[in-house]
């Protein structure tokens, strides 16, 4: 074997093991933007449910969203600016999950778990009342959120009328 032969196997072997590096830097690439993504979607689901608890967390809470929500009893000035700081808090974590799943930090199959919880809020007239104003007045910026919601609200009034 000459020396000549010896040098490309070497030179065989160098690129093999560039190779293989390579290889292996991708696959932890991948394995670390997966964890990025499950970590995104972990922290949205722990504000989603912490922001859900705290505002059902006692009896008046309970019961005040309830009425506010569901019941056709006239609320007070005081009600309803308390219905719409609670309404734009979800609603402000939704926004948060959409901007995340539109730009793939964030688990594709929690979206419509979020899109569903979604739509419980808005499902009620007050909360179409209220998507109405916090539309122009809160979200306005964001108009691919925008018209998420309008389209969930689009699916509420089709089955409302089926």
């Amino acid at each position: 074997m000459t020396l000549e032969n010896i040098y490309y196997i070497g030179q065989t072997i160098a690129v093999v093991a560039i190779l293989a590096s390579l290889g292996a830097i991708w696959i932890q690439l991948r394995q670390s933007n997966r964890l990025a993504k499950l970590e995104t979607t972990r922290s949205i689901w722990m504000d989603a449910g912490e922001r859900v608890y705290s505002h059902v967390d006692d009896d008046e809470k309970a019961e005040f969203l309830q009425r506010a929500l569901f019941s056709q009893d006239d609320l007070t000035d005081a009600d309803k600016t308390r219905l719409y700081l609670i309404l734009s808090s979800m609603f402000t974590t939704f926004e948060n999950g959409f901007v995340m799943n539109q730009s793939g930090m964030m688990n594709e199959r929690f979206w419509p778990r979020m899109r569903d919880s979604m739509r419980d809020y808005i499902r009620p007239e007050r909360g179409r009342r209220w998507w109405r104003i916090a539309r122009k007045r809160t979200f306005g910026g964001d108009p691919e959120f925008c018209a998420e919601v309008d389209a969930v609200i689009a699916e509420i009034l089709a089955e409302e009328k089926s």
